[in-house]
């Protein structure tokens, strides 16, 4: 789905973009910039489209995205224990080429430009590197001038490093795939998924949105995005699925309806067809998880 092209406002005093993002809902529309953007969750539960990846995030979700590479987090609009601000999150973002050529071609920096290269796929860190990588990202508020920059080194140079990491979105996903002229019809139909996944959804009045036939819609589809429509539905399905298994509030039944599948069976299939595990395992894998972390 084509982004929306965002200018990162850097203040002039600094070499790079920071912000404490606290809102009710992260509602940042599907966007991309040239600046390479590390973002830390703190609070909020939602699901994050990163390229082609769909999934899944709650507080410590932390992630790199490469330049030009298309993102969003999309949180849950659900009321959680009364607390009016939802959702809370530390972005940086800054440009590739933030320390120059010559010192881009250092050999000690050859580890951080591979790490800069790979996250245009985007990138989750998790275990101790997230643990380390969180303390480092939440000393930087109190950091100034040269000390700010130095720290964010110390960020890239732990991610470059590291073992402990998943790619976001698959190995031949391309943000250029789509063209310009294509970016109004993909777009519609992207909204029209977002705001109506949990209902049944016809193939009909999907491509009706943007005047084809159905079996055309499915070419022109899969040719733009690289995938058939109907793995794309799911896949949101799954990611909201995710979510609500994480919340802890419903049972894997209930979740199967209130995503939109029809069949507890078909849920199931699906859902281990995606997350590699089912539900109920990936509640429990999630749930035990954040009990060890909160110990």
């Amino acid at each position: 789905m084509q982004p929306i092209p965002e200018k990162i406002n850097k203040p002039d005093n600094q070499s790079f973009f920071f912000k404490i993002v606290e809102e009710k809902h992260f509602s940042a529309p599907w966007h991309v910039h040239p600046e390479v953007e590390i973002f830390l969750v703190i609070e909020g539960k939602g699901t994050r489209y990163v390229g082609d990846g769909i999934d899944h995030f709650a507080p410590g979700d932390l992630a790199i995205i490469g330049s030009e590479t298309p993102h969003v987090w999309s949180s849950n609009k659900i009321t959680q224990d009364g607390n009016d601000k939802l959702s809370k999150g530390i972005c940086i973002q800054f440009n590739p080429s933030l320390w120059g050529k010559e010192f881009a071609n250092l050999p000690e920096y050859t580890l951080i430009k591979e790490l800069i290269f790979k996250s245009k796929r985007g990138i989750k860190f998790s275990g101790d590197t997230k643990k380390m990588l969180q303390e480092k990202i939440e000393s930087l508020p109190s950091l100034l001038g040269m000390k700010r920059l130095l720290k964010l080194f110390e960020i890239l140079e732990l991610m470059s490093t590291s073992q402990e990491y998943e790619f976001l979105s698959s190995h031949y996903y391309s943000a250029t795939k789509i063209k310009k002229e294509d970016l109004d019809r993909i777009e519609l139909v992207y909204q029209y998924v977002l705001k109506n996944y949990a209902n049944p959804m016809q193939l009909e009045e999907v491509s009706a949105l943007i005047n084809l036939a159905p079996q055309s819609f499915c070419r022109y589809f899969k040719s733009r995005t690289n995938k058939v429509f109907s793995t794309f539905l799911n896949e949101v399905r799954i990611g909201h699925a995710c979510s609500l298994l994480i919340e802890n509030k419903m049972n894997v039944a209930q979740i199967c309806y209130e995503t939109g599948f029809n069949h507890l069976s078909n849920f199931n299939r699906q859902f281990k067809k995606i997350k590699k595990v089912t539900p109920s395992e990936f509640q429990k894998k999630y749930l035990e998880g954040s009990r060890i972390i909160n110990e």
